[in-house]
């Protein structure tokens, strides 16, 4: 036994100097097809193993490969994967061409877990940095997102700095609240919620008494705090059969957000700066007065008596009067133009360090944002600042932490639905071009005669300005506990917090026109908004084999979420003269105070087989439960499974130009948290006698309450022509959600009003994607990429529920009524349909209502290209089409009541009456309208320095220099007559039903760049 022990010990380093001796050094470099630049963070891949590297900030390599291996795999997100076979080669050099589409990246496919997009059983879309940001500067991330992911419906719900989106994946989600996806940003459930600060209240003006908040706040989505410049991908999971593995929050899909990571090697800086202006894209115009308009305009009253004629009459003297005066003097005005046709100034300045060794790698950044509006005094500032850091513990360990903090500021001004007397596009829609408006010599402004307030003074002393202090905290760390050559096990635990507290002030001097004749003059509210999220999960995966032909993954974990919410306003009124940003102090305060505390625990449990590359399968499971259901110790399950086959890799296959042929099925079922506090009856405050108390509320809690559920089947099938330069990806989906979630109201008879309801009914969504990525030339001196997308959803409520209650069809829209345009739940039709006037007594609908159009777009196309020529000059456009998809639309009635519309006075063809007069009286057919587009998102042209000439002028020390010019929105082609077909009055709805009510313009935006890497 001893010789025995002491041969195996005498022979060990033997055996040592064996193994070593079977592992050789492979070094390399990897560049840029288009400039010939090093490309950082590129994987260099082993085939067929796990062993790799990634390449360093000169895009240089070294990997130490065993003797048996035969092929290299480079690949890279946004750029195409090549293979290169070892030989006896110890050195590759290896230029990577741009891509659209790369099939050897890497997909989520579990929260622990990855897949080659090869072997990927679900459409996921995967965005890169090139992609987001590469042609031009953005709004917001979600912003940079539009015509670029196949399935989504994105709109600009504000034209206001800052943004104010609506994403919707794949159809409606819920018709409560909003369907916005789950965003997670390097592991962290991010906050995203949009919170009004009560800007659209009635109850901000002392007006009259109202709700503190509102949904036509003109909110502001907190993802307009992300840096765009920071990030390195974005996947996007757009139904439940890929974010089945996320549970009971991502029945409206999931966006992954990855920022950059440093890598080893020479340290490098780049910095970039865009200069840049804004004007509104579109202005809705003005018609001047006559002494015949005016006369027109001010109509007698039907069977007007004497004095009513007087009065009349005397009304259309005083104008004509004043009118003549500011012909006389030369005094007619645009206001529209005044408020609104300001040219804004851009600016983006961001600076990033990254670089390290094998064992620690860092990347930091530090950007900020100024972007004027183009009403004077809104705006949108962002400050951020970002550390990411990994780090090698031993030979088992890997570290990572990302620390983020933003600090942002939004002035949004008052546009939109005029609940307070003083929203711009109000005001200006009744306001005659003759009328006398800009202040004295004194500063001061002269009271509007024909609306609230005057419009000039609301831009120059109202204030709308929301200050927001952001931390994003992640840290990840995994441990090999195993790990040889036939399999590895390693733990992975992730966790994080996102804390999000902001500050909005909104004032209103007690000397403004609309103030003045209150019994409480000036008002001034202070709201704080604070977001506490926090996530920590912990997972065992487990890599194995089943003979030679099987590669194994199992991974089983939990996961914790937790969301803390605190958000409270206090309001002052009766304000003592002067400027309300100077100390003062309101005699009458109202307050609000709302504070939740959610908690959701998941246990989750997925394996994966790989035979081959050949045929890929998967089956997970989630059990969640939730303190927002009925039952918080229940678990709920969400299951899914998968199937690839890549027929093109079996070996009858032949037809060598196909170099892919796959055939996917998946089918995952997900969740929608239900009502915070939905259980409870809650309580009313009373006083009797002076005496304060308590009184039960008319709406009804629902112990049974319980979480919306969705299940989706995909199927769908891959082909790849000439290496993948031809690819096509082709998807159908059938998306089912059940048992949704709403406030039902009840019988005036049963002495409540309404109840929590979760079984108000089923509906379902069935769509078909499309993406082609084609390389149609690659040369030297030219490389053409081409992606055209098209998907189109239909959307039909399938179920109305009538066991424990009795649901008839209700509305599911916020609207103004009948005349307008409604949306309504009703069996048969899709939630986002619109009915209205003029009633249809034949009519089978709600409520005999005639049946308009859908809210939802017929389809969508984009078309987005790129050119590199002779390596140093990009060019790219991306064109989107919507087709159809239609808006209720007021603002033209604005316009038409005020006597402001261009076309006012011009006869209508269909009754010879004026125009303004004629649509005035018209039914709902009028305001739903189309707001279909065709428009040029983005272009850019970019051109780099050639390498020759920047060595000769700054040797070694620059490694890039890179200027060009670009722009959004540029072009839209559209009949819709509003400020833009996209701007929605009530936010990101559930529905995506989107009402005009004269928002934020939108605007046209152009940039100048500089980027520079050392």
């Amino acid at each position: 036994m001893r010789k025995t022990i002491l041969s195996a010990l005498l022979s060990a380093p033997i055996l040592l100097q064996q193994a070593a001796a079977q592992n050789r050094e492979i070094s390399g470099r990897v560049t840029d097809a288009s400039n010939g630049q090093g490309l950082p963070g590129v994987t260099v891949l082993v085939k067929g193993t796990t062993i790799g590297a990634s390449t360093n900030a000169d895009g240089g390599f070294t990997i130490s490969v065993p003797a048996s291996a035969t092929t290299l795999v480079f690949s890279s997100v946004g750029y195409a994967g090549i293979e290169r076979a070892i030989g006896t080669s110890s050195t590759f050099n290896v230029s990577l061409g741009s891509s659209t589409r790369n099939l050897d990246e890497v997909v989520v496919t579990g929260l622990a877990t990855s897949v080659k997009r090869s072997n990927l059983a679900n459409a996921i879309t995967t965005i890169s940095a090139k992609e987001l940001v590469g042609s031009t500067r953005p709004v917001t991330v979600d912003a940079a997102l539009s015509g670029k992911v196949v399935g989504a419906n994105i709109a600009q719900t504000s034209g206001a700095p800052g943004g104010g989106l609506s994403v919707q994946l794949r159809g409606i989600s819920t018709i409560n609240g909003s369907s916005q996806p789950l965003y997670i940003i390097d592991g962290v459930y991010a906050v995203n919620a949009e919170v009004g600060n009560g800007a659209g209240a009635a109850a901000f003006t002392g007006a009259a008494a109202g709700t503190g908040r509102t949904t036509q706040d003109n909110g502001i989505n907190r993802l307009s705090d992300l840096n765009p410049n920071d990030i390195e991908s974005i996947e996007i999971l757009k139904g439940p059969s890929a974010a089945a593995i996320y549970g009971t929050r991502a029945n409206a899909g999931v966006v992954i957000i990855k920022t950059k990571r440093g890598a080893a090697g020479k340290t490098r800086i780049s910095f970039n700066q865009d200069l840049g202006f804004a004007k509104a894209w579109r202005l809705l115009g003005k018609e001047d007065w006559t002494p015949a308009k005016i006369d027109t305009y001010y109509a007698y009253p039907s069977n007007a008596t004497a004095a009513q004629i007087a009065a009349v009459d005397a009304t259309r003297a005083a104008e004509k009067a004043k009118l003549a005066t500011a012909q006389a003097a030369g005094n007619i005005y645009d206001y529209e133009k005044e408020i609104y046709g300001n040219t804004a100034f851009l600016r983006n300045t961001g600076l990033s360090i990254s670089g390290g060794d094998e064992r620690t790698k860092f990347f930091v950044s530090g950007s900020t944002t100024n972007e004027e509006g183009i009403v004077k005094r809104t705006g949108f500032e962002r400050h951020s600042i970002r550390a990411n850091v990994d780090h090698k513990i031993g030979k088992r360990i890997d570290l990572g932490v990302s620390a983020n903090y933003i600090n942002s500021m939004n002035r949004r001004g008052f546009t939109g639905n005029d609940n307070r007397g003083i929203a711009l596009g109000y005001t200006l829609a009744y306001i005659p071009s003759y009328a006398q408006l800009h202040k004295n010599e004194l500063g001061q402004f002269p009271d509007s005669e024909y609306t609230g307030d005057n419009p000039l003074a609301v831009v120059e002393r109202a204030i709308n300005e929301e200050t927001t202090n952001r931390y994003v905290q992640t840290a990840n760390l995994t441990v090999r506990l195993i790990d040889t050559e036939a399999s590895s096990l390693r733990f992975a635990a992730q966790g994080g917090v996102d804390f999000s507290s902001s500050n909005a002030l909104l004032a209103l001097p007690s000397d403004l026109q609309s103030q003045r004749s209150l019994a409480l003059p000036g008002a001034a509210r202070v709201a704080k908004n604070q977001f506490f999220n926090s996530n920590l999960q912990g997972f065992l995966i487990y890599d194995w084999k089943l003979g030679d032909a099987v590669n194994l993954t199992s991974q089983v974990g939990t996961v914790r979420l937790g969301q803390k919410t605190n958000l409270t306003f206090n309001q002052g009124q009766n304000l003592s003269p002067g400027p309300p940003y100077t100390p003062n102090r309101g005699t009458v305060t109202t307050q609000e105070t709302v504070i939740t505390e959610e908690a959701d625990l998941g246990f989750v449990a997925q394996q994966e087989a790989n035979f081959r590359d050949q045929i890929i399968a998967t089956a997970g499971i989630r059990f969640d439960k939730s303190n927002r259901n009925g039952n918080p110790d229940k678990y709920y399950a969400f299951p899914k499974a998968s199937l690839a086959v890549n027929i093109a890799k079996f070996g009858f296959w032949s037809l060598e130009t196909m170099n892919l042929l796959k055939l996917r099925a998946a089918y995952g079922e997900t969740g929608g948290p239900a009502f915070f506090g939905a259980l409870y009856s809650p309580l009313t405050a009373t006083s009797t006698g002076g005496r304060p108390g308590l009184l039960t509320s008319t709406l009804l809690g629902n112990p049974d309450i319980k979480p919306e559920t969705a299940s989706e089947l995909e199927l769908g099938i891959d082909l790849g022509f000439l290496d993948n330069r031809i690819a096509l990806e082709a998807s159908v989906y059938n998306k089912k959600v059940f048992n949704l979630v709403n406030t039902y109201a009840l019988a005036p008879s049963t002495g409540l009003t309404s109840i929590r309801a979760y079984n108000i009914g089923d509906l379902r969504n069935q769509g078909l994607e499309l993406a082609l990525n084609v390389n149609p030339v690659r040369s030297n001196l030219i490389n053409w990429n081409s992606s055209t997308q098209f998907w189109l959803n239909r959307t039909e409520v399938t179920k109305l529920y009538d066991t424990p209650l009795v649901v008839p069809p209700f509305n599911t829209g916020s609207g103004f009524g009948a005349t307008f345009g409604r949306n309504v739940f009703v069996e048969g039709e899709s939630p986002s349909r619109w009915f209205g006037t003029p009633n249809d007594p034949n009519s089978p609908n709600f409520s005999g209502l005639t049946r308009y159009e859908d809210a939802q777009p017929r389809f969508q196309m984009s078309f987005l290209n790129s050119f590199t020529i002779a390596r140093n000059l990009e060019l790219s456009f991306l064109l989107h089409w919507k087709k159809d998809g239609y808006n209720s639309n007021l603002s033209r009635l604005l316009k038409d009541e005020g006597g402001t519309t261009e076309d006012w006075s011009s006869p209508s063809p269909e009754s010879g009456v004026p125009n303004g007069i004629y649509r005035q009286g018209l039914s709902a057919r009028e305001f739903i309208q189309n707001s279909g587009y065709v428009r040029l998102r983005e272009a850019s042209v970019y051109y780099s320095l050639p390498a020759s000439i920047r060595t000769a002028l700054f040797k070694e020390y620059v490694q890039n220099i890179r200027f060009g010019v670009s722009g959004n929105n540029l072009i839209t082609w559209t009949d819709y007559v509003g400020y833009d077909p996209e701007v929605s009055n009530f936010g990101a709805t559930s529905n995506f039903a989107q009402v005009d009510v004269a928002g934020y313009p939108s605007t046209r935006r152009i940039f100048f760049h500089i980027n520079l890497d050392f």
